[in-house]
């Protein structure tokens, strides 16, 4: 996923949730409010070219007891930049109602991740830098998502309906254009996701996903496929935790049979020691245009090093450099400040 200088890791997210003001709850009914903000010092190496950008991220969540078994749910989440951080200002990141029914599932209508997150997101553990070499597009809208856990087992599917301008977030190096996606209308697409968590720490998850695409891309034409699959492991003990994830991914024209390849690597680690937390990781992408005749390209080559203390549940500060293994890529550095609530 393409990570922008306002990107959360999945840390924060959980905070923001764990953190959630509790307007009303009784008889089976709740409604939550939760959100952050958050301001970010970000630069490169060598240049004068940084800056103090802000955000802030607001939503609300509301579940109502239908029955013994079933309650309806619904969740809305919203960012929004500081005047000058971001040239959406405002966006929708998950609106989704749907219903709860416990030990038979859960199941959702809106926007949220496909379920081929699950298969990637071992490894989503950075606050800016990390989760960078996958062929993953982001949250999708106009989605049906089914989700279940029995025991360690978890389940997921999703299918997505028409959407005549696709949104794609491609990993985070702007040239990381496996998905040429100008002009493109998605016919549908759907994604699976299974995963185990073992007693002693050790977690294991797969997915695959495909897309039917049309449009005036030049590659996909008007009779488009995207596939890609991803297989991913993580293991905790104690403060430390540790993931890898391996995929693969391709854009082909069904009718010419002409496509891009690319396959990616993460690994990801961390290690918490009262309110410290060190975090490190390494990606790295190939892609190869016209994979006929052209061989695989790096597009993604990086390490990058944080660390993080929690001064309360709610406040939290840390700093992450990224070290580019690519010519001219420039390293880059993030200190940030964030308040959950």
């Amino acid at each position: 996923m393409k990570k922008t200088i306002l990107a959360i890791a999945i840390p924060a997210l959980f905070a923001s949730a764990a953190n959630a003001a509790v307007i009303y709850d009784k008889d089976g009914t709740s409604f939550d409010v939760f959100g952050r903000v958050q301001a970010n010092y970000v630069g490169q190496y060598d240049t004068t070219d940084d800056s103090l950008v802000g955000s802030t991220r607001l939503g609300w969540s509301g579940k109502v007891g239908l029955n013994n078994t079933w309650s309806a749910i619904a969740k809305t989440e919203w960012q929004a930049a500081a005047e000058n951080s971001d040239s959406s200002k405002f966006k929708a990141r998950k609106v989704w109602v749907g219903f709860d029914g416990g030990q038979n599932g859960k199941v959702i209508f809106g926007q949220d991740d496909t379920a081929f997150y699950d298969a990637i997101a071992a490894t989503d553990i950075m606050n800016e830098y990390g989760d960078a070499a996958n062929f993953y597009e982001g949250r999708q809208e106009g989605q049906v998502i089914y989700s279940n856990t029995i025991g360690g087992f978890t389940g997921k599917a999703s299918y997505q309906t028409t959407d005549d301008t696709a949104k794609v977030d491609n990993g985070a190096e702007d040239d990381f254009k496996i998905i040429e996606f100008a002009n493109v209308k998605r016919k549908s697409a759907y994604a699976v996701a299974a995963g185990y968590a073992f007693d002693f720490g050790l977690g294991l998850n797969a997915g695959y996903a495909s897309s039917d695409l049309e449009g005036k891309n030049s590659l996909v034409g008007q009779n488009g496929e995207k596939n890609e699959w991803a297989v991913s492991s993580s293991y905790t003990l104690g403060g430390f935790y540790g993931a890898v994830m391996y995929t693969e991914g391709e854009l082909k024209n069904k009718t010419t049979g002409a496509k891009d390849e690319g396959k990616g690597y993460e690994v990801a680690a961390s290690y918490t020691i009262d309110a410290w937390k060190l975090l490190a990781a390494y990606n790295k992408a190939e892609v190869r245009k016209n994979a006929s005749t052209v061989g695989y390209q790096d597009v993604v080559d990086h390490v990058a090093l944080g660390v993080q203390y929690n001064f309360t549940s709610k406040l939290n500060a840390y700093g992450e450099y990224m070290i580019q293994g690519l010519e001219k890529k420039d390293d880059q550095y993030n200190i940030g400040l964030q308040y959950n609530f």
